[in-house]
């Protein structure tokens, strides 16, 4: 079964999936939306099961590949989805529970800047009704293949390119001051932010340069990878819970989070902070928490270049929902992996800094 939004249904991208699977396929689900609303994967288990299919492939961004992955979850688990989710709570271990049995094969084929959920074993739907977010996490959901054609990337609208984007950006940076980071992590998420640098402008700018367009889904991918060895946090948390809330785009989000997270966090790695502005175009002083807050003014810029929402205030959040929303982001599995101890006021002064 090939899985796909409505753009890529009435673009030539679904016919050139089908035209390479043949005869090999058994019916198109084309009703994946925005953050993998649990009803719509309830329709798509539904497909895959009335079309006699025995694979997947998931032609879209983020939530089309998590779509997938939710319908694997339901069929390995026999349609139950909150047993298998993340639990978390402040000072204690995540919990989460393996799935039962091995999932279908799942070929990822994304079309746009920065999901990385094609090379990560996480997932995430959402449930309107309740305004919540479940997430997942088991070995068994990371797809077997991944195609990276930047062909398919072309017809992403430039909000779409530029909020997909800063997705990866925003991982790439929060795996590098982790609490869990390491050298290998450090090195992918070092080239990943280089390669956006350049190729997330030059993808909103010109559209079918497909180097650009490369560039991006090669820093997706190193991003993800370095993500899921080191782990990301409060930006990350935060886009969880407003992107249940409010159904914003997590990419959105990290963009307007992403300086001021890094002005209080970034301290903590040291000489880290050196590479990290180099790895954005800077050039270092010599005194790591000025290269740090120099790395932090150079994505603030970056982000001002792009066509996106600039505060939380711009995207219908009420100054009275801050509070709230930083008690919640306490509960993120997440925060676990910050790279020092956050308290909730200073998560709520995070949110009123950029409100």
């Amino acid at each position: 079964m090939v899985i796909c939004g409505p753009t890529v249904a009435r673009t030539e991208m679904l016919q050139k999936v089908k035209s390479g699977l043949g005869d090999k396929l058994a019916v198109v689900f084309s009703e994946a939306a925005p953050h993998t609303p649990i009803e719509m994967v309830k329709r798509g288990l539904d497909s895959f099961r009335g079309g006699g299919a025995d694979a997947l492939v998931t032609v879209g961004g983020g939530s089309t590949i998590d779509a997938g992955k939710a319908i694997a979850i339901m069929l390995a688990t026999g349609g139950d989805l909150a047993r298998y989710a993340i639990r978390y709570a402040p000072g204690r271990e995540v919990e989460r529970e393996a799935l039962p049995v091995h999932t279908m094969p799942h070929i990822a084929v994304p079309t746009t800047a920065g999901s990385a959920s094609d090379v990560m074993p996480t997932a995430s739907c959402r449930d309107p009704a309740s305004g919540r977010k479940l997430l997942f996490w088991d070995s068994d959901l990371t797809p077997a293949a991944t195609v990276l054609d930047p062909e398919m990337a072309v017809h992403a609208p430039p909000l779409l390119t530029a909020a997909t984007g800063m997705t990866a950006m925003a991982r790439a940076v929060e795996a590098l001051y982790s609490g869990r980071r390491h050298a290998m992590s450090t090195a992918l998420a070092l080239h990943a932010v280089r390669l956006l640098r350049r190729g997330l402008p030059r993808s909103i700018e010109v559209p079918h340069d497909l180097d650009a367009r490369g560039a991006c889904q090669m820093a997706a991918a190193m991003s993800g990878t370095a993500a899921i060895n080191a782990m990301v946090s409060v930006v990350h948390a935060v886009g969880h819970i407003i992107g249940g809330r409010y159904a914003l785009q997590h990419g959105i989000s990290h963009a307007i989070l992403l300086a001021a997270a890094m002005r209080r966090l970034l301290p903590v790695v040291g000489t880290e902070q050196t590479l990290l502005l180099e790895a954005l175009g800077g050039r270092s002083c010599g005194e790591p928490e000025r290269d740090g807050a120099a790395a932090a003014d150079l994505i603030a810029a970056f982000v001002g270049g792009l066509p996106l929402p600039h505060r939380l205030r711009d995207v219908g959040i009420a100054e009275g929902d801050v509070a709230e929303i930083g008690h919640l982001t306490m509960s993120d599995y997440m925060m676990a992996n910050l790279p020092r101890r956050m308290t909730e006021a200073e998560v709520v002064s995070l949110l009123m800094s950029v409100w």
